[in-house]
């Protein structure tokens, strides 16, 4: 009989935010589909695409001290890939915790 899979602190860390700060997601995918309908499926670093979320988030909240977690952004990536697959090829991704994450929480495995 197999173990069950674990996940990890930074995942438990990462659905906490993600439930309680569903702008996040929200921002990125929009940022994601401005790139796209600007350039198409031309590569996006997620490290620039993180840092304009944050500045965005900053200033649309008032708060000079939000926080993101920079540990979170190949689990923001998966879940976009996961529901946006034609985005699959904007990112370069490589092996993480993040990827056994989406597949358990996606029902993959």
């Amino acid at each position: 009989m197999n173990a069950p899979i674990q996940i990890g602190d930074t995942a438990q860390r990462f659905e906490r935010f993600h439930r309680d700060n569903p702008d996040v997601y929200e921002t990125l995918v929009r940022l994601v589909q401005v790139w796209v309908d600007q350039f198409g499926l031309r590569r996006l670093g997620v490290r620039m695409l993180w840092e304009k979320a944050r500045w965005e988030l900053i200033v649309a909240t008032n708060t000079p001290d939000y926080k993101l977690n920079d540990h979170y952004t190949p689990y923001y990536v998966r879940l976009m890939i996961h529901f946006h697959p034609e985005w699959d090829d904007l990112f370069e991704t490589r092996r993480s915790p993040a990827d056994t994450w989406v597949a358990v929480r996606t029902g993959l495995i």
